[in-house]
């Protein structure tokens, strides 16, 4: 502390970007998939902010399906799909670990809006 000033250091390995993109996902609870969706606040290159009125679970292993800005050749939308886990669970924001990643081209969505059950 110098100068009486308290100087934080970033704790985080990774940059993080902020985003404003769409993200439908799935998590699993004692052998049973629910679905959402939400909104990406930031992501690295090791995990994303998600802001969702869904419920999830620290721990779960979490699927994820962003779209992507960038469309690949300029024409074709993409998807990032992702694996990872739930970290932290505040209100209405979770943040979850990228474990795997790849991106896709997106000719359907991954997580159709009417395939399962969903926690609010």
């Amino acid at each position: 502390m110098a100068g009486g000033q308290l100087h934080l250091a970033e704790r985080r390995a990774k940059s993080r970007y902020p985003l404003d993109l769409s993200v439908r996902f799935r998590f699993f609870c004692a052998g049973t998939a629910f679905f959402g969706r939400g909104l990406a606040v930031n992501v690295s290159s090791g995990g994303i902010l998600v802001t969702s009125k869904h419920r999830v679970l620290v721990g779960s292993l979490v699927e994820m399906s962003i779209d992507w800005p960038a469309p690949l050749d300029g024409t074709i939308p993409l998807q990032l799909v992702t694996t990872g886990r739930i970290l932290r669970r505040e209100d209405s924001q979770f943040a979850a670990t990228f474990e795997r990643y790849e991106f896709r081209t997106m000719r359907r969505p991954i997580f159709p809006d009417d395939e399962a059950p969903v926690i609010e």
